[in-house]
């Protein structure tokens, strides 16, 4: 999954025109907003758990604030990420054509999310006049007002895309005729659609085949869309409502959709997101790279390439504090990578052995791609229960790199550091590293045992990394201030494909296309275990062109029904997705992970992918083993009770 390259939004934030001064002035200053804001939920959550506590005095009314909070900071935060051109797309065609064609396709993109943005500030607008008068419980707030988010962000898409356009238009990527064009094909389709609605042939694939009908328009909206690289946050948007569209009246759709938008963020357990992103960021910025380096590197010292087993090692550990696959690749990478071309590695393996590790964080807690699971499934499966889930199959991601490492080190014949451990240096070593490690004891230690929630647990880790960050004199205001506005950056994309997506999800419960889907893998076999091989391949293949959030809230709603009414627990399919999906993270063509860890080696991805495939079959023998022994996923949450 990439970010869209063009057209390049820097160009019109360098120039010296009022209009780019004032669309510079205007993104900044909701960079700065979209801070603040998320610095207020820190201290409301910090004193939710404080009050709650300390005091046996919990406050309903920021459990409120704090909760709407979280739909403004995701809904404006995706607005933010349009201004910036940031938001995920999969732009494999657009990569493929000419200058001239993914200009023209760009300008379509653009011209559809100028409409999607249109539609928002139309639902947000009708969303206020109609609960204006409706008064939240314990704010006391209209919640008209505070649905205005809605109108302000689609106004905002609506504005990005015209600088968009504009963009294009300057640089010739496209020309006038050519956005005439697009705008009339797009009247054209709506044209045509309404026609089509009042035929007896939609009628009688309304009445008679309306499963199948939805299946069609729903999964061929979205992958035509997908295709085209539009934003995957407005292809779910489209899917969803096009699909709705079969049953419900379109004018009483479009005035309802901004509505439900902002009720698919209203959700408490929704907080922990954003805030243990912005625990592992803070940690990021305190330096904790080198710390755990220098513990793995005394761990493993004594195995054949020792350096390898390191990488590895510490991946496991950075990534389980910052729960990111791209962070740690980029942070111990950053530091292995030097060492180990100064001490003769291989270097293509070395790049291997850095991206096929740094996604063990996203299985090991905690972790973000769990809780989205934990959310899409309606608590279903609980985050504590994932959290504890996700332990053994991410140790087996990592243990599958270190063995591979093993054999390659020792076919080379590298040598193996044989000095005694001296007590002095483990002991500086350890507590070096102890306080960072001691965040995952802490709020996972306390969630487990049942002290805080795994929203409160997610605002502890923001204030332990907060204050372990100022104890290593690691965190200015300028530096808080760019990691709160890269927080609500990246929470705010993937806050908005969960509010998409629920649109989505909304228009298949509908259609009961769970329920067909189902019929349809059942009629291959009634064994669990052959479902789950076939969803397990289906994933690996959906991950190579999908990054996993997008992935997650599409395929989740899919096969979860499916899985759990062939008796398969929710947490135990909640860990194969998950490990399916990391290792999409790490191939070609959209393996942001291997991406970033070939920029940080200098290495060419067309060597590095020799290394990496004995890599991937060792780790999908530890998928099949968690997929045919659920016991490895789930003693501990049962261990636990949980």
């Amino acid at each position: 999954m990439t970010k869209q390259s063009e057209p390049s939004f820097d160009e019109i934030l360098r120039e010296e025109g009022l209009f780019s001064r004032a669309y510079n002035w205007l993104t900044q200053a909701l960079g700065v907003v979209l801070a603040l804001l998320l610095a207020m939920m820190s201290v409301l959550i910090s004193y939710q758990v404080i009050s709650r506590y300390f005091f046996n005095a919990p406050s309903s009314l920021t459990e409120e604030l704090l909760r709407y909070s979280l739909i403004w900071l995701g809904i404006l935060g995706s607005a933010y990420c349009f201004m910036l051109n940031k938001h995920l797309n999969l732009p494999l065609l657009i990569d493929a054509l000419g200058p001239r064609s993914a200009g023209r396709l760009n300008a379509f993109n653009a011209a559809l999310t100028f409409l999607f943005g249109a539609l928002l500030a139309w639902g947000g607008y009708h969303s206020m006049i109609g609960n204006a008068l409706t008064l939240t419980p314990m704010l006391h707030v209209a919640i008209g007002t505070l649905q205005s988010v809605l109108l302000i962000a689609g106004l905002l898409i609506c504005l990005s895309q015209f600088v968009v356009l504009a963009m294009l238009l300057r640089t010739r990527q496209a020309h006038l005729i050519d956005i005439v064009v697009i705008i009339a094909l797009i009247t054209a389709f709506i044209v045509f659609a309404g026609l089509f609605r009042g035929t007896e042939t939609y009628m009688d694939w309304v009445d008679n085949h309306l499963e199948l009908f939805s299946i069609l328009i729903l999964f061929g909206t979205l992958f035509a869309l997908l295709v085209l690289g539009t934003s995957i946050a407005v292809g779910l948007a489209f899917s969803g409502i096009l699909t709705l569209s079969l049953q419900v009246d379109i004018a009483q759709l479009f005035s309802t959709m901004g509505e439900k938008l902002f009720n698919g963020l209203d959700s408490f357990g929704f907080l922990a997101l954003p805030f243990f992103v912005l625990a592992g960021n803070i940690m990021n910025q305190a330096g904790i790279a080198r710390r755990l380096i220098d513990f793995a590197m005394l761990l493993g010292r004594r195995i054949p390439g020792s350096l390898w087993q390191t990488n590895a090692l510490a991946n496991m550990l950075f990534g389980s504090l910052s729960g990111s696959g791209i962070a740690a690749a980029t942070a111990i990478g950053g530091i292995v990578t030097p060492i180990a071309r100064e001490e003769k590695y291989d270097m293509p393996i070395t790049t291997a052995v850095n991206a096929a590790s740094a996604p063990c964080g996203m299985l090991i807690p905690p972790s973000g791609a769990l809780i989205v699971y934990s959310l899409i499934t309606g608590g279903s499966a609980s985050i504590v229960a994932l959290f504890l889930a996700g332990y053994v199959p991410g140790i087996i991601m990592g243990a599958a790199v270190m063995a591979v490492a093993y054999v390659y080190a020792r076919k080379r014949k590298y040598a193996t550091d044989k000095s005694p451990y001296l007590m002095s240096e483990v002991t500086r070593t350890f507590l070096r590293a102890a306080p960072s490690l001691m965040l995952v004891v802490v709020v996972i230690g306390g969630i487990v045992m049942g002290v805080f929630t795994a929203t409160e647990g997610s605002g502890i880790a923001v204030l332990y990394s907060f204050i372990l960050a100022l104890f290593y004199r690691s965190l200015t205001p300028k530096t808080l201030l760019k990691v709160l506005i890269e927080t609500a950056a990246a929470t705010g994309i993937i806050l908005f494909l969960i509010a998409c997506s629920n649109l989505m999800s909304w228009s298949m419960t509908f259609a009961s296309i769970p329920d067909t889907i189902g019929e349809m893998l059942t009629s291959l076999s009634d064994n669990k275990y052959v479902i789950l091989l076939l969803i397990n391949v289906a994933l690996l293949v959906v991950g190579v062109f999908m990054d996993m959030a997008p992935a997650q809230l599409i395929f989740t709603p899919i096969f979860y029904p499916v899985v759990t009414a062939m008796g398969v627990d929710p947490v135990h399919f909640g860990v194969l997705m998950v490990y399916n999906l990391s290792m999409g993270v790490v191939t070609p063509p959209v393996g942001t992970v291997l991406f970033v860890s070939c920029s940080v080696s200098g290495e060419k991805i067309t060597k590095v992918i020799g290394p990496l495939l004995p890599i991937f079959a060792v780790q999908i023998l530890g998928l099949l083993l968690i997929t045919f022994v659920p016991a490895l996923s789930l003693t501990l949450p049962r261990l636990f009770g949980v």
